[in-house]
């Protein structure tokens, strides 16, 4: 898809879209920019390269945007012949102005990663002159990445965008896809890995691209010997490296939803997946409000889906459509059974603190 755009702006081919690229951390999401970025170099495409986080105003838009000569970037923050004449703050001509100056110049493509944390005024800015430019076919593109919620960020936004853009979800791989990113590199440096030991990986990544990439790193580092292929037997040798990278990776999302005090919630929603990798939205809803109940916290519909786009952005649920219906599978199946072992171990020391200070107060013991 990315291909079939930088071909259709060098082209000069009229298009009215953008590609927007949303998906949970470790799906590939700044590789795939990356390497859209060198794509557009072989075609002679120009790029602008942002991430959302630094992009917060009006000005931050306008400064990384601006179509500046090099030996101006040299000259800022200096002054004129001793008179204090600062070149940072010198006027500026508008972000309409300054995009369309270089767009006129040649074929440009913008890439924002963490698009979900584009500040909002200059996001609403940025995609309406997209949407202008493009109306006046010039050959301009925009690739937005970020976090499964970037959906409703740009819907914020107010940009008519998000309706005609080409929406690219991204998430676990299918497994014949995981078991090609297992192998392919290593053929490539003239290596191999047995069928039974990319099963094996495969079935462990769950497809998740992080977890495959974890997994390639510490078979490439614990099987040194080029000339054996890899085996079941280095697989169980180099698992205690890949649980290890995995489970702090797990603890980090803990830390997330802790801040919201919502590990409760993620296991009561990881029970739901008990019987079933697939589940309807509503059924993650009710979960989320018997749990809110039961902490004696407002089970009320903005509460509900405020938990339930905070288990959505940290990869913990997927949104997808099957036959018709909206539904959810896990982001990463034994993250759920991790976040259900941490609160089950959470609630075993609130009841045995319980138990120690009714001891404590007891004048019998």
């Amino acid at each position: 898809v990315i291909r079939r755009f930088l071909e259709a702006l060098t082209a000069k081919r009229p298009f009215r879209s953008d590609i927007i690229i949303y998906g949970p951390r470790g799906a590939g999401k700044t590789t795939l920019l990356a390497w859209a970025g060198r794509e557009a170099e072989g075609l002679k495409v120009r790029k602008i390269n942002l991430t959302g986080g630094e992009i917060q105003s009006k000005q931050d838009l306008a400064d990384h945007l601006a179509a500046r000569p090099g030996w101006l970037d040299r000259l800022r923050g200096l002054t004129a012949f001793g008179f204090g004449a600062n070149i940072a703050d010198l006027p500026k001509s508008p972000v309409s102005d300054q995009l369309a100056l270089r767009v006129r110049t040649g074929p440009l493509m913008i890439t924002i990663d963490e698009a979900h944390m584009l500040g909002i005024e200059p996001g609403r800015i940025l995609l309406n002159i997209v949407q202008v430019l493009q109306r006046e076919d010039l050959p301009i593109m925009l690739i937005l990445a970020g976090a499964p919620d970037l959906p409703g960020r740009l819907r914020s936004k107010g940009a008519s965008f998000w309706d005609r853009g080409e929406r690219l979800p991204v998430s676990r791989l299918r497994t014949a896809a995981a078991a090609e990113a297992i192998r392919v590199p290593f053929v490539a440096e003239g290596r191999s890995i047995d069928d039974d030991a990319v099963t094996q990986v495969v079935r462990e990544s769950h497809g998740y691209p992080f977890f495959l990439q974890v997994w390639g790193d510490v078979l490439w580092r614990d099987c040194q010997d080029p000339t054996v292929a890899v085996t079941l037997a280095d697989v169980a040798r180099a698992r205690p490296s890949f649980e290890l990278r995995r489970d702090t990776y797990y603890d980090e999302r803990v830390e997330e939803l802790d801040r919201d005090d919502l590990v409760p919630v993620a296991a009561e929603v990881a029970t739901v997946f008990a019987s079933s990798e697939r589940v309807v939205r509503e059924a993650v809803r009710l979960a989320i409000r018997d749990s809110l109940k039961r902490m004696g916290r407002s089970p009320g519909h903005q509460a509900i889906r405020r938990a339930e786009r905070r288990l959505r952005h940290v990869g913990y649920v997927w949104p997808v459509i099957h036959e018709s219906l909206g539904c959810y599978e896990p982001g990463i199946p034994s993250l759920l059974r991790f976040i259900s072992a941490e609160a089950k171990m959470r609630e075993q020391l609130r009841t045995k603190r319980r138990e120690l200070d009714g001891a404590a107060d007891d004048p019998s013991v």
